[in-house]
């Protein structure tokens, strides 16, 4: 079917969006008009009313340790596919907004329901990164 070269490329043109680099929640609540810019040379804005919602749910130096976008990584690992959040404060912030207890310390599973739910809440904080 596809062999490997032409799997990562797919894989990479997929992924354009990601962020060049992830930004401290205590960084971008500073600014006016919050955003990361992607690999594909984009700007993304970032919801300020979002940011404030996530600052409500953490502490000071969580606020500080969270980079955003939350990556919301597609896990082939699993039958009939998931998704999972990987870093100790995001495994966090997204079990307690899911109301879900979390899988590892630094991971939280979500099935398409709750990748639903949390897109929804988080829109412009969170994306979607796929992977083999």
């Amino acid at each position: 079917m596809f062999d490997e070269a032409t799997l990562q490329k797919l894989l990479l043109a997929m992924n354009q969006h990601l962020p060049k680099q992830r930004r401290p929640l205590s960084e971008l609540l500073l600014e006016k008009e919050p955003r990361y810019y992607g690999k594909d040379g984009h700007s993304y804005r970032l919801d300020k009313s979002e940011l404030v919602f996530i600052a409500s749910l953490l502490d000071s130096l969580d606020k500080a340790r969270l980079r955003l976008p939350i990556l919301l990584m597609s896990d082939t690992s699993y039958e009939g596919g998931a998704w999972k959040v990987t870093g100790k404060v995001e495994a966090r912030l997204i079990s307690k907004i899911l109301g879900r207890e979390i899988d590892s310390e630094d991971e939280i599973r979500l099935y398409y329901p709750h990748l639903s739910e949390v897109r929804k809440k988080l829109p412009t904080t969170t994306t979607i990164m796929f992977m083999p």
